[in-house]
């Protein structure tokens, strides 16, 4: 009996962490092309690509931080990479063609994000 209640526990949370990767994973794209639409660019392939991922304490919790990176064509000849920072599901960084650029959100008094606060994984990393 026990066995089995944790089986069907270990089970639902698999299928909670599916669907909020699925959920962070569209958001990723939605952001993705608004930013290449911003620029001019064009979104390649329309697809997303987990590249990193990691937990991290914040003053909501303990939050899923997530690197996805995307492929855009700058004049519709030649492939460059582009990533995108969600911490959860909000929206901390897109970065396209060399520029890191911030998205401004408010925060829950009306206050822009500084760009000072946040801390992109590094985009290229020898192993």
């Amino acid at each position: 009996m026990f066995s089995t209640l944790i089986s069907i526990a270990v089970l639902g949370l698999a299928g909670l962490l599916w669907y909020q990767g699925a959920h962070a994973r569209e958001a990723a794209l939605a952001f993705g092309r608004s930013a290449c639409e911003r620029e001019g660019y064009q979104l390649l392939d329309d697809s997303m690509a987990l590249a990193r991922f990691s937990l991290r304490w914040t003053p909501d919790g303990l939050r899923m931080r997530r690197m996805y990176r995307f492929e855009y064509s700058v004049q519709g000849t030649l492939r460059e990479t582009g990533y995108v920072l969600l911490l959860g599901t909000e929206l901390e960084s897109v970065h396209i063609r060399g520029h890191h650029t911030i998205e401004q959100e408010g925060t829950e008094n009306g206050e822009a994000r500084s760009a000072a606060k946040v801390i992109p994984f590094p985009a290229n990393r020898r192993r």
